[in-house]
């Protein structure tokens, strides 16, 4: 099921993003849901790497940033 939401935009953001859209061939509406898809994945992503962070230091393991991306890449 799909719900209408309206957004308000300044035109900093909506001019880019039509220019972006007709560029891509696609709606303003898919580039939105993409960003917001991004967003959260960025995110969740965050907190399973804080939490994890946070029990191997309990457990005294300390990673560095490019190790930890070695490991999961």
């Amino acid at each position: 099921m799909r719900n209408i939401v309206a957004i308000s935009l300044p035109n900093s953001l909506l001019k880019p993003l039509s220019a972006e859209a007709k560029e891509e061939h696609t709606s303003r509406s898919e580039i939105i849901r993409q960003a917001l898809k991004y967003h959260f994945f960025v995110r969740e992503f965050t907190r399973v790497r804080n939490k994890a962070m946070t029990e191997l230091a309990e457990k005294g393991i300390t990673l560095t940033e490019e190790e930890i991306f070695e490991k999961v890449s």
